[in-house]
């Protein structure tokens, strides 16, 4: 009898350590599932922006030469936004976001006066065009889409821009003739850019190296370029940093980039027209291939991205001389 009891008193034993243990090791797997979850929301918060959209101004101008020819004006107004991550893009460090910019390019020739096709350089050319971007980047890897939908000719409304900003901006300016514009045509393009970049040297002076293929299909444009570029002082990395115009970054940015790039031209719709049918009075076949050369330099504060760039490109046609042009451009995010 005494036996028995022994073993009822033995296993009454077995099962209550056997609970015990259970409720030890549940507990540690609440603890442990606890402590990930705010690992996890932690980390979640660290990768993600202070401000999840930026405001852009961007303008191109070749006035620093008073000179009024080419690819004479550039004007862009963009909006950009942090896009949310799923757990599996946050665990491969991803970086997404939009951008949906309204721009406006003027083309103009050397000679603005004159009012015979022979004497000119190059045939007027007008664009207004949406561009819907989306920007994709992982470590040093960076993949951006752009795709174009717009306007070019008279219908940009690029004559009647130029010619009322030398109306009303300026003194004795020239107004140009826009004889032998390019025709109204509607144009659809897609772009495509990759980024592989190394560090070099760290902070406080970091070097940062890059190349940067790119491509373009449609009737406005097609070619591929290949750009080396150089990166100079205090920057951050590639997913943090405005040199890719990024939001996620939090820290003061002041450096200059030096940029190296040439282009085989197949198609451009501002010498050519549209290579789908154009009724273009006047146009040139332009040069296959073409080179690039800027300087930049970028200032990042608080919510505000400043940068200015100083362009060099080779003479798109035969009859056309290289051009020299600047880029300012403002944004600030919110």
């Amino acid at each position: 009898m005494i036996k028995i009891f022994h073993y009822i008193a033995l296993l009454f034993l077995i099962v209550s350590s056997s609970l015990n243990a259970q409720t030890l090791i549940a507990s540690k797997e609440q603890h442990l599932e606890s402590q990930t979850q705010r690992i996890d929301s932690l980390e979640s918060t660290l990768w993600s922006p202070d401000y999840f959209d930026q405001f852009e101004l961007r303008q191109d101008n070749d006035f620093l030469h008073f000179t009024d020819r080419y690819y004479s004006t550039g004007s862009f107004l963009g909006l950009h936004r942090w896009l949310p991550l799923s757990p599996k893009q946050l665990e491969q460090r991803q970086t997404r976001q939009y951008s949906l910019v309204l721009y406006q390019e003027i083309y103009t020739p050397t000679d603005l006066l004159t009012d015979k096709i022979k004497f000119l350089d190059r045939p007027y050319a007008g664009f207004i065009g949406l561009n819907n971007g989306l920007t994709v980047t992982r470590r040093a890897h960076l993949n951006r889409y752009n795709f174009v939908f717009g306007i070019a000719g008279p219908w940009s409304g690029s004559e009647t821009v130029q010619s009322a900003f030398h109306n009303s901006a300026t003194v004795d300016s020239k107004i140009a003739t826009w004889l032998s514009q390019v025709d109204n045509s509607f144009h659809l393009n897609a772009y495509y850019e990759y980024v592989r970049e190394w560090q070099w040297n760290p902070k406080p002076f970091a070097v940062y190296f890059s190349l940067n293929p790119k491509a373009a299909l449609g009737t406005k444009d097609a070619y591929v370029e290949q750009d080396a570029v150089f990166y100079f002082g205090r920057r951050s990395s590639l997913q943090k940093s405005m040199a890719y115009g990024q939001l996620l970054g939090r820290e003061t940015e002041l450096f200059f980039s030096t940029r190296f790039g040439y282009r085989y031209v197949l198609h451009d719709a501002m010498l050519q027209g549209n290579w789908l049918g154009d009724n273009s009075v006047y146009t040139v076949t332009p040069y296959r291939m073409m080179y690039f050369f800027n300087v930049g330099f970028f200032w990042r504060y608080k919510r505000n991205d400043v940068f200015l760039k100083y362009h060099y490109e080779s003479a798109r046609n035969r009859s056309a001389e290289p051009h020299l042009y600047v880029s300012l451009s403002y944004s600030r995010r919110y």
